[in-house]
């Protein structure tokens, strides 16, 4: 084997991160100008909660046929259609003038980004070894707190100084240029053995035959779904009532900032150590806690932000490291669209509902309450599949 061949995975993992990054900046956009759309457009915390589970409402749809069309077509012809898809959708946000056309851009973004989202832990999964998977997954899995941490910090102040549209054209703007590096820059991943492809009816019929093990650990990704992303969209808000906007966002940003540092060395324990179940089921019980706490505390906002931070990283790399335990290789794109499904039922749920408890009560506490509920849903399933597999 060649020293080329033998550092190319990692060369993968690389084009992987930067094309999951458009995933991150998309779908996080909007957190960051909550206050400014509410005041700008005129519209409900309610519909700002809507404009993130909307982005997640095409998933529910398009992501177990996305996987199978990844099975069947390859990840990079996927991808670049992909990329194209939310690219579009992004514009069409940036250029909205009230929340139809802004809904209608989220949804088309979640269409090409939610893909984006099922074509890349397929690439990782088909290209690194079982000794090196989880490393690769703790790395791919601080990609979406780096783009998290990127737009609570800096969208924000854009929206400030040039208006709330200019970190919408930046998401777009990366988008395009990550379109033209995959699509000149990242290499066909060769097939090490002859596979005869999957069609659409056999991949719809082999949904008969996915494990449970495949269904929990899904569920475990919709319900940590559903709190941490409610929690990134509101945190924000919430903060603004007591701090800068700035360091509203940054407190905000705490949970990715953990998962961002702690993600790698997660994914090397998991290598080295399994205790998938464990990890989660600590994660989500920590971030129940905490999250109930946040609204209810004279506890410092930062040193809470900062336990959140640790608990956080607990769930992400262990669940796509658990995923490959129970489907065969050429599966994997069924096995991510169905995990993007039921993700995308959580960002659906969880924001939309918090937005609306704000409305009713004119209160942040009954949302974190619900945030709270969502993660200790996330460890009662983490241990159910650990009875499964014991």
């Amino acid at each position: 084997m060649t020293r080329r061949t033998q550092r190319s995975p990692w060369k993968i993992l690389l084009l992987t991160c930067l094309f999951m990054l458009v995933f991150a900046l998309v779908f996080q956009s909007i957190p960051p100008l909550v206050g400014f759309l509410t005041a700008s457009l005129g519209i409900s915390h309610a519909q700002a909660g809507a404009l993130m589970s909307l982005f997640g409402l095409p998933g529910i749809f398009i992501s177990i046929p996305g996987g199978i069309l990844a099975d069947l077509y390859g990840s990079k012809r996927i991808g670049i259609i992909a990329l194209v898809i939310t690219s579009l959708g992004s514009l069409a946000a940036a250029l909205s003038g009230g929340f139809p056309i802004m809904a209608l851009g989220r949804i088309i973004a979640g269409i090409g980004a939610l893909t984006i989202a099922i074509v890349a832990p397929q690439i990782l999964s088909q290209r690194f070894p079982p000794q090196d998977l989880g490393k690769a997954m703790g790395v791919f899995n601080s990609v979406m707190p780096l783009g998290t941490i990127l737009t609570l910090n800096t969208f924000g102040l854009l929206a400030g100084s040039w208006g709330w549209r200019a970190p919408l054209y930046l998401a777009t703007a990366y988008s395009v240029l990550i379109l033209l590096v995959f699509a000149f820059k990242f290499p066909e991943i060769p097939s090490e053995e002859k596979q005869e492809k999957p069609d659409f009816k056999a991949g719809f019929l082999y949904l008969r035959k996915v494990k449970k093990g495949v269904w929990l650990t899904g569920g475990i990704w919709m319900m940590y779904n559903a709190g941490a992303i409610a929690f990134l969209s509101f945190a924000g808000d919430y903060y603004q009532n007591f701090y800068s906007p700035a360091y509203a966002g940054f407190l905000a940003s705490l949970l990715m900032i953990g998962a961002l540092i702690l993600s790698p060395a997660v994914g090397w324990f998991t290598d080295h150590c399994g205790r998938e179940e464990e990890l989660i089921i600590l994660g989500g019980l920590g971030l129940a806690v905490l999250f109930f706490l946040v609204p209810r505390t004279e506890l410092n906002p930062l040193f809470l932000g900062i336990l959140i931070g640790i608990c956080a990283p607990l769930i992400p790399a262990p669940v796509f490291s658990l995923l490959p335990n129970f489907l065969p290789p050429e599966r994997l794109g069924l096995g991510y669209g169905i995990l993007s499904t039921l993700l995308n039922l959580g960002v659906l749920a969880g924001p939309f509902l918090v937005g609306l408890f704000y409305d009713l009560f004119s209160s942040y506490q009954p949302g974190f309450n619900l945030m709270s509920l969502f993660l200790v849903g996330t460890a009662l399933l983490a241990w159910r599949l650990r009875q499964a597999r014991a």
